[in-house]
């Protein structure tokens, strides 16, 4: 169904803006139980926050330390559904935190906390916490060299590709009936006599009218910008704050453990972990007011993340010509103008406009964690009366068995995709790019069953391709030809579709020497 079809037909029940993790979860939830939905994501789905995170599914041990237990035992119980129901993108990491200068705690508080944590976890599937001697301390992470007198080892999970948790949680819920468009900005929440009326949508280029009287804005750092489209006075709900990372390709392989350490400058907690061949090295927590669509890593930001790198890992001799590209993205977290950025809660909530006396029938939501989508979702579908309906799960997909001619970093990167992959894998094709393992095959997937519309789409949110020490310019022009084949671009499109990406790689993966402040 085309977005002018959808439109001519009868009001939605729930009509829900933005595509990230949150928004998409809505959605899913809500045509579960039956409701006519419909979900606009102005760029692509996952594109905000939910791409550009630490990309960890975790409970937030450092949670325990602000006394948010009720939030860590939320998120470590989701923590196990993910790892359960999406195996394909949600993985165990193993963790090793280090004692001594590494830690800003002495052992026996520490081992007091993995206790706990260990407790809320209960059932979650990992292993727990261990005590580290100072060698084994070493073989885990290398590059920590002898300095680091014993730690401890523990479990969380990470995402392969939050950005894909989200684009399926969207397309599931388009299999349960609800209309889902990226690339579709919603200008104008419409509404008479302080009731909700519907949303106006500009799709390339065209604008259409969808009623509904129910409107759940989920735009993550954008809440605020969309809630301006009603034109009322509604009270500022964000305090998004910057969170930047640096990727380091390191001379020696990459530990399996990702380390949690203190930062040497300034005491915050910060990771460095093993994702796409590269070291991820984050974050900062810096308060920024500025457009979403415009976040961009800093300079200053890269050297202290750099410098501590260099200060937890002295082993490897990490320099800036290390680093492959930093990223940004906005924590769309609950205003606080009290206290550090670290301590601003992580809770989720789902503000109900009404009571502030904005129009009856939208509600917003903000704040939560890369983990905790489908609570928030719940909580925003009991916020506008649904209190029925499955709690279904997701069957997971099956593993993929090895194929004939296929390097075993191919079946690896093909198992994000779930249950598609063996579709991918049997048409595989030729390996586009060697940095990712990835196929021509899944090019045209992204195309045709994934509704990816641009080059940046397919590089970025889609193979994660991007994400590699390449950043996609390795074969962004070749992937470019196979789109304009399926998709119809002449030869000036397509030229197009290059400059674009190669702009969007320069402003949200850029190298070392052309981050600024």
């Amino acid at each position: 169904m085309n977005l002018q079809e959808a439109a001519a037909r009868a009001p939605f029940d729930l009509l829900v803006i933005g595509g990230g993790i949150n928004g998409a979860a809505v959605a899913r939830e809500a045509a579960i139980r039956g409701l006519r939905v419909a979900l606009f994501e102005q760029d692509d789905f996952g594109f905000g926050t939910t791409w550009r995170s630490t990309r960890l599914i975790h409970g937030g041990l450092r949670y325990l330390e602000h006394g948010e237990v009720g939030l860590v035992f939320e998120s470590l119980r989701e923590r196990g559904r993910l790892l359960r129901e999406r195996p394909h993108l949600v993985k165990p990491q193993p963790f090793v935190l280090p004692g001594g200068r590494f830690s800003r705690r002495p052992s026996w508080q520490m081992r007091i906390g993995l206790t706990a944590y260990d407790l809320l976890a209960t059932g979650g599937g990992l292993p727990r916490h261990q005590s580290l001697t100072s060698a084994e301390v070493q073989h885990a992470v290398p590059g920590l060299g002898q300095k680091a007198p014993g730690g401890f080892s523990f479990y969380d999970a990470r995402a392969v590709a939050p950005e894909r948790i989200a684009l399926e949680l969207a397309l599931e819920a388009r299999n349960h009936g609800a209309l889902i468009a990226n690339h579709a900005s919603v200008t104008t929440i419409g509404h008479t006599d302080g009731l909700v009326t519907g949303v106006t949508v500009v799709h390339r280029g065209e604008e259409f009218e969808f009623r509904g009287d129910h409107v759940i804005n989920a735009a993550g750092p954008w809440v605020d910008a969309v809630n301006n489209t009603t034109g009322a006075r509604l009270p500022r709900i964000l305090g998004t704050t910057r969170g930047t990372h640096i990727a380091i390709e390191l001379p020696a392989p990459l530990p399996d453990a990702a380390v949690l350490a203190t930062a040497r400058s300034d005491g915050r907690v910060f990771f460095a972990l093993p994702h796409s061949g590269l070291l991820l090295v984050g974050t900062t927590d810096v308060r920024d007011e500025g457009d979403p669509g415009f976040v961009s890593p800093t300079r200053r930001e890269a050297e202290y993340l750099l410098g501590e790198a260099q200060s937890l890992l002295p082993d490897y001799g990490i320099t800036a010509d290390m680093v492959r590209y930093a990223y940004a993205g906005l924590r769309p977290l609950l205003a606080s103008s009290r206290g550090p950025e670290s301590a601003i809660t992580r809770k989720h909530a789902v503000v109900n406009h009404a009571k502030a006396g904005g129009p009856a029938g939208l509600y917003s939501v903000a704040g939560g964690k890369l983990s905790t989508y489908q609570p928030l979702a719940r909580e925003a579908l009991r916020a506008i009366g649904i209190h029925w309906g499955s709690n279904r799960a997701t069957r997971p997909p099956a593993r993929l068995a090895a194929g004939p001619g296929l390097e075993g970093r191919v079946l690896d990167h093909i198992d994000r995709y779930g249950h598609a992959a063996p579709a991918i894998l049997g048409n595989a094709g030729r390996v586009i790019c060697e940095h990712a393992g990835a196929v021509t095959a899944e090019i045209s997937h992204a195309v045709r069953s994934e509704l990816a519309a641009s080059l940046s789409d397919v590089l970025m949110r889609r193979t994660g391709i991007a994400w590699h020490a390449c950043r996609g310019l390795c074969c962004h022009r070749e992937a470019a030809e196979i789109m304009a084949s399926l998709l119809g671009w002449d030869a000036s499109e397509t030229a197009q579709q290059i400059a674009a990406y190669e702009r969007d790689v320069a402003h949200h993966l850029p190298e070392w020497s052309d981050l600024s402040d």
